[in-house]
């Protein structure tokens, strides 16, 4: 069977997701799922999550997307997680003026990974934050989107800007993502507002919203600081077992779909 794209994307920064993309792969590989992690954000978050450095490899999501070099060529396994990755680069903020002349602009992701599809279980794709044809091509070339959302009102106005945006992707027949659910993340329970946003998050989106909250937390911080996911910086910690518990229910979700 082919793999399940699944894009973590919110226009608003500081909404964790790049840390839902990261634990997310490597949450998957502890149920034995093949993964790759795409970064597909120019400042990347991901590759430096993961501590590699601009100069550690020759081709990345740029050079694929910029210059036609095939997918596989880019990809470098994250041994210590247990998955593959193709990292980003910043020349990748070409994107948008170089596909202005190009018939399809909104496709390109997805040719150049389409035949990367059926060695994997998962590909995870990291996006910018912000709403461009960066981010409109990751949706394009997804089977599914996964939106966090840290509660405040800014994150959920982004969101909304981001829905809107898919459904008009979808009306035009370039897109055929379908929404798998809003993360509530950075979650801190004391605060008012907080419990406030999450309760009419669910009153708004019901089972589109997941069960498992994603707690603010100072070992998911360590752990960026660290250069590696949670997981790998502290499988016991609160934050491992809430990703773990977040990939558990996606993959619920989709044995529901199919």
């Amino acid at each position: 069977t082919m793999g399940k794209i699944i894009t973590i994307s919110n226009p608003k920064g500081g909404t964790a997701k790049t840390s839902t993309a990261v634990n997310l792969s490597c949450a998957l590989t502890t149920v034995n799922k093949k993964v790759l992690l795409i970064d597909f954000d120019p400042q990347r978050s991901s590759s430096v999550a993961l501590g590699y450095e601009y100069t550690d490899i020759e081709h990345n999501i740029a050079t694929a997307v910029l210059d036609g070099v095939s997918a596989d060529k880019c990809v470098t396994p994250y041994l210590k997680g247990g998955f593959d990755v193709i990292l980003s680069s910043d020349d990748l903020v070409a994107l948008p003026t170089f596909l202005r002349d190009d018939s399809e602009p909104t496709s390109r992701l997805n040719k150049v990974i389409s035949n990367l599809k059926e060695k994997y279980d998962f590909v995870i794709v990291d996006t910018p934050a912000s709403m461009n044809l960066i981010t409109i091509n990751a949706l394009c070339a997804s089977d599914f989107l996964v939106i966090p959302v840290c509660c405040d009102m800014f994150a959920i106005d982004s969101m909304k800007t981001l829905l809107e945006n898919l459904l008009e992707l979808k009306e035009q027949h370039l897109c055929k993502a379908r929404l798998l659910g809003i993360l509530r993340t950075i979650y801190d329970p004391m605060q008012p507002l907080a419990s406030r946003i999450s309760h009419e998050l669910k009153g708004s989106f019901k089972e589109l919203l997941f069960t498992t909250k994603i707690s603010y937390n100072p070992k998911i911080s360590e752990s960026s600081g660290a250069a590696c996911p949670v997981l790998v910086y502290d499988r016991t910690s609160l934050g491992s077992r809430e990703y773990l518990s977040f990939a558990g229910e996606i993959l619920k979700k989709l044995r529901q779909l199919q």
